[in-house]
Formats: C-alpha cells, sequence, structure tokens
C-alpha cells in the first residue's frame, strides 16, 4: 500500500495528504508506518524521538525500501531554541538525529518561547521550570527567530518553514513581514475544533494547514497535562453512523473530512492495522450533507492548550488563547519540584 494524495507547497514542494504522526511514538511505529505506505512523518525536537526516525531513516533507505527524495520530513523548533544565535545549532542537531542532509518542512513549535539554560544538556532540557513547576518563559521576537530560520533555507538545510500553534494574528505578522513566507501552519483540527475562520485565512494566501490530533488524541495520556480530559472524540454516534454507510470506520471519516476540506491530516499511531486503516481514505467520499452533518459537532473544544506552561503564562503575550486561563487546571504545588521529560529544575 502506498499512501495517496498530496498538496503542492508555494515552494514547489509536495506535501503528502496523510502523514504520520510521531507525538509520544516510537522507532518501531516509524519503521511500520513507512513500511505499510506513509511518506510524510511529522517528528519535532521536543517530540525527543528524531534519533529513532533517524535509525528507521538510515536503515530503510539501506535496504532500498525508500528513498530521502520521496520522504516528507516535518520537524519543530523547539521554544528553547528560538533565540537566534541557537537556531542554526540547534537545527543542526536536529539534522544530525535525523541522519539527513535537509529537512522538508521545518515549524515553530509553539508562539511562546522558553529558556535555553537547559540547552546544552545531555538530553537538552527542553521544559525549563521554576520550582513551582511554571515554565520558564522569554520573550523573543518571532521575527528575530523566522529570520535565523530563513538562512536555513537559504543554505539549504531546510526547504519550507512553517508555524504550529499561531493564531491568525502572529501568523499574519510573519506573513507580511518574512522574505520567505510560511509554507505550512500545524494547528489542532477535529471535529470538535474545526478551526474554519484559521483554515480559511491560510488557505487564501497560499499557506497550507496541518490537522494534528485529527482523530481527538485517543491515545493522549492525563497526565500529559496538555487540556482537558474527554470521552472518546470517535465515539460520536454521528460518526459512527456515517462510517457504517460507507462500510468505513469513525477515524476513517474524520480523516476525509478534513481532507475534502483541503487538509493535510497527521494522525498518529503505532498498531500496524490502525496505520494502515489511515491510509484507506481515498476510495470513499462524504457527500455534502454528511458534511454538513460533521459541522454539527464543532464544540471549539480546544483539547491541547497546554495547561503544562502553567497559569501563569497564559498571561504571557504571546500566548495564544489566554481566555483559556480559567480552564486551566495546572496548579502546581509551591517547592514541589515538577518533572518534564524526565528531568527536573530545582532552582529558585
Amino acid at each position: 500500500m502506498a499512501a495517496a494524495g498530496s498538496v503542492r507547497l508555494h515552494t514547489g514542494q509536495r506535501m503528502p495528504t496523510v502523514g504520520l504522526g510521531t507525538w509520544l511514538s516510537n522507532g518501531a511505529a516509524m519503521k511500520a508506518g513507512i513500511d505499510i505506505g506513509y511518506r510524510h512523518i511529522d517528528c519535532a525536537q521536543n517530540y525527543e524521538n528524531e534519533d529513532e526516525l533517524g535509525e528507521v531513516l538510515e536503515q530503510e533507505i539501506s535496504e532500498g525500501k525508500i528513498t530521502r527524495e520521496e520522504m516528507f520530513i516535518t520537524s519543530k523548533l523547539s521554544p528553547v531554541a528560538f533565540a537566534p544565535e541557537d537556531v542554526r545549532k540547534e537545527t543542526e542537531k536536529s539534522l544530525k538525529r535525523l541522519r539527513t542532509v535537509y529537512i522538508d518542512l521545518f515549524l515553530m513549535h509553539f508562539p511562546v518561547s522558553l529558556s535555553n539554560e537547559g540547552l546544552e544538556a545531555d538530553p537538552p532540557l527542553r521544559w525549563p521550570a521554576y520550582r513551582d513547576g511554571t515554565l520558564k518563559a522569554t520573550f523573543i521576537d518571532h521575527m528575530a527567530t523566522w529570520r535565523e530560520m530563513e538562512k536555513l533555507v537559504d543554505d539549504g538545510l531546510v526547504k519550507a518553514l512553517g508555524l504550529s500553534n499561531f493564531t491568525e494574528e502572529q501568523t499574519l505578522r510573519i506573513y507580511n513581514e518574512a522574505r520567505i513566507k510560511p509554507a505550512n501552519v500545524q494547528i489542532e483540527i477535529h471535529v470538535w475544533l474545526p478551526q474554519y475562520d484559521l483554515v480559511e485565512f491560510c488557505l487564501k494566501r497560499g499557506i497550507s494547514v496541518t490537522a494534528y490530533s485529527p482523530l481527538g488524541s485517543p491515545g493522549r495520556p492525563a497526565f500529559i497535562n496538555m487540556g482537558p480530559v474527554t470521552p472518546a472524540l470517535l465515539d460520536e454516534p454521528l460518526l459512527k453512523e456515517i462510517a457504517d454507510r460507507h462500510d468505513k470506520t469513525p477515524a476513517q471519516v474524520v480523516l476525509r473530512n478534513l481532507i475534502q476540506r483541503g487538509l493535510i491530516v497527521v494522525p498518529k499511531s503505532v498498531t500496524p492495522e490502525r496505520l494502515r486503516e489511515n491510509l484507506k481514505v481515498w476510495d470513499f467520499e462524504l457527500n455534502q450533507e454528511e458534511m454538513e452533518e460533521i459541522k454539527s459537532l464543532n464544540k471549539e473544544l480546544r483539547l491541547f492548550a497546554f495547561w503544562m506552561l502553567g497559569k501563569h503564562n497564559f498571561s504571557h503575550p504571546f500566548f495564544p488563547w489566554p481566555e483559556l486561563a480559567d480552564q486551566c487546571k495546572v496548579n502546581p504545588t509551591p517547592n514541589e519540584p515538577i518533572k518534564y521529560s524526565g528531568r527536573e529544575d530545582t532552582s529558585n
């Protein structure tokens, strides 16, 4: 089986419409995905598994199963690396981990930059926090970071640039001021959070849109403190009803809905059967009535509200959704060390 369908970026690149998300994933799932037919892999410095993907890519290429040219690799610059002096060296580290000479698409991962105090540690400290658990945010101008990322394109280290979790206003500023325009914006999109306005804003400007967590992130563990814990999105009765009409699964219906909206999707799975299922979305089509029915499921419910930043940082001028502060459930106990990525900060 091979993935079908792609979106042409303004750079001229073809970005496969269905990619494999790798947050909380592993090398075995990545290898299985490539063997099944995925040619678009979405990773990030903060996922801390670029090295696993690099090993898989190297093995698959050496065995003649794929070529580097047919793969589309997306990665994301960590917020701890937004300082202009860190951008290139951290990108070069990603290239080394990924065992490639270029990244197809490189995104700024989140609008709020974080302290780089643990960047040189091994492994690097991706979530620098005070003892009360509040992350150590900084105030780096997005354009200062972006201009350094543009140099990566000039030098061939990166083919295209983009943003993740940025608002319309933040995206517009970069679009207006950038020498190299964003080619892609990656945001949380699913039937509970369709983001119609932001999608339209991007597509009108030739910016492609990738939907992360398109299935509602059913495997998202509660302890991650990313956002509200909810019942499974895929258990929505309407999705099951539509799926039965087409002899498909609710997951396939959800993905097909987003694809018909012109979006790129990066569902994550570590199960070969589901990896295959998520690619089988090209042999059916939802009619207009079904697309309208799915619209009725909109709850404006953000599952990834990034609560782990702590309420204090919801007032940061670059935090994208300050209106969610009252919903934040993260209330660290003073003087209690909070662990992130297996490390802990004991500073005051």
